[in-house]
């Protein structure tokens, strides 16, 4: 059986240069950057609106990656953090009479449960800078809610390239330049770890599998260290341009009902949302358990049948306090991107039943 999850690999295609326009698919009329990753979008949205107001605090979610918190950190920004909690449903515990100067709103996982449009109406009511980060969004029918200022997402989620991020000034033009060059020494780490891991997904014998994890985790490093006001590089840009978004789709929507199907007879475990409405491209299928090890133990199962499930997130540095630390150690994303068929998610279906037989 091939390997189900992990990081995304390369096939070649040939280098060309472009001009950085907004590929028809993502059907964005309004002023919008490609840059090089999520959290590089957000920076140079702080930048744009720190050209003409002053931030001292931004309310935000308490389930989110560090990536996401990091250039408000960088920044000098105070970080305020709502609730957002697994109560046989995601709750977001949102006090909409918070003073802040900016309020960020997060989608979760792509579906229609799991956006905060009404609060993100509610805020702009007050005159608060809203952004909104569509990552697990950007692929459904509603990937942002029109009323936000900002949108930023994360590209690589999706799909098999070496950078991308997405940032969106919604009613007005970008005030900031950026470098107009990408971190091409990150790039060049990335995009070796990710040919030799499709070699490896191909011809198990042809290349040392620690290597190139070594190589995304080099990658991911200097994106720590240096990650503001970079663009896309072209090979990824190139990619984007030529989706055949239609199938990756289908693709997704296919395997996640699928597994809503099969998933919902086993009963050890709850799914964060109870269904996939029509709209929702889901970008994982989470599911939350009631024991801390119950999840590992089985993370470590399918982990040895070659199933590589994320979990999202790994708790950040800022959030020894807030409560929904509980969904970062119960949450287990199930896989079920465009790389896989039906044949991948019934052998994932069948790994997980044998855990519990």
């Amino acid at each position: 059986m091939r390997e189900i999850g992990s990081e995304f690999w390369l096939e070649d295609i040939e280098e060309k240069t472009f001009e950085l326009k907004p590929p028809l698919w993502l059907n964005v009329e309004t002023d919008n950057k490609f840059l090089l990753s999520g959290r590089t979008a957000i920076d140079y949205v702080l930048r744009d609106i720190k050209s003409n107001n002053v931030i001292n605090n931004v309310y935000f979610p308490s389930y989110c990656c560090q990536s996401m918190i990091q250039p408000f950190i960088d920044h000098d920004i105070n970080v305020v953090f709502y609730d957002v909690k697994y109560e046989g449903q995601l709750n977001f515990n949102i006090n909409t009479a918070q003073e802040c100067d900016v309020f960020f709103a997060m989608n979760y996982f792509g579906f229609s449960k799991g956006r905060m449009d009404k609060y993100i109406e509610i805020f702009k009511q007050r005159n608060i800078i809203v952004i909104e980060d569509a990552t697990h969004s950007l692929l459904s029918d509603n990937p942002y809610n029109a009323n936000s200022d900002y949108i930023v997402a994360s590209l690589r989620k999706w799909l098999p390239i070496i950078s991308g991020g997405l940032a969106i000034k919604t009613k007005d033009a970008f005030n900031i330049n950026f470098k107009n060059k990408t971190l091409q020494k990150m790039i060049k780490e990335r995009k070796q770890a990710m040919k030799e891991k499709g070699m490896s997904i191909f011809d198990k014998n042809s290349i040392n599998k620690k290597g190139f994890l070594k190589k995304y985790k080099n990658a991911n490093e200097m994106l720590n260290k240096d990650y503001s006001l970079y663009n896309i590089d072209d090979y990824s840009y190139e990619i984007i341009q030529n989706l055949n978004l239609d199938l990756i789709i289908s693709k997704r929507k296919k395997n996640a009902k699928f597994l809503y199907e099969k998933l919902t007879k086993i009963n050890k475990y709850n799914l964060i949302f109870p269904e996939i409405e029509y709209e929702d491209c889901p970008i994982f299928v989470p599911i939350v358990f009631n024991d801390i090890s119950e999840r590992n133990n089985l993370r470590e199962h399918l982990t040895k049948n070659n199933i590589y499930c994320p979990v999202h997130w790994p708790k950040p540095d800022k959030l020894d306090c807030v409560s929904s630390k509980s969904i970062y150690s119960k949450e287990l994303s199930l896989v079920v991107d465009q790389r896989y068929d039906k044949s991948d998610m019934e052998y994932l279906v069948r790994r997980i039943e044998k855990f519990y037989d």
